[in-house]
């Protein structure tokens, strides 16, 4: 764990300095490096040069995953992508339960996929809090900030 901490406080200050290549991630356990790419994907997603990042298929928890706030959700370039949105997992752990307050699907379309058609959805834009749910079930989406406000907030 000392190693975890030391590694993402040279991560942070070092960050302009040190290139990807100079650090050493060898001698770190899975965990560990789960752990830290958690935390980096965190940290990129707080940057102020951030615009827009990929994710793939799982299911995320918001506040610890991914940032709360509002986000223009799209599918990836020539995919559709099957998404979940909810306050509660079912029993199994990998999709929304119908007994929460908040249960939505949507199928999203790039519009360079070759099973598009007009008038199929194509961005979906949702206010994501704290300790909800998002889960990727095909395909993969394109988070964006919310295309209706200037910032985020949390830049």
């Amino acid at each position: 764990m000392k190693r975890l901490v030391t590694l993402m406080l040279m991560l942070l200050f070092m960050v302009g300095v040190a290139s990807a290549e100079a650090i050493d991630l060898s001698g770190m356990s899975f965990d560990e490096l789960v752990a830290l790419r958690e935390k980096v994907d965190l940290a990129i997603w707080s940057c102020e040069e951030w615009q827009e990042v990929k994710v793939p298929q799982g299911v995320w928890v918001i506040g610890q995953d991914i940032p709360a706030g509002k986000w223009t959700i799209k599918a990836d370039d020539g995919i559709t992508a099957l998404l979940q949105w909810g306050d509660m997992l079912d029993e199994a752990g990998n999709g929304i339960s119908w007994d929460g307050k908040i249960c939505e699907t949507e199928m999203l379309y790039s519009e360079t996929c070759r099973f598009y058609e007009k008038g199929d959805a194509t961005e979906v834009t949702w206010d994501l809090k704290d300790g909800q749910y998002f889960i990727v079930e095909e395909g993969i989406v394109q988070f964006s900030p919310y295309s209706g406000k200037p910032s985020l907030g949390f830049k």
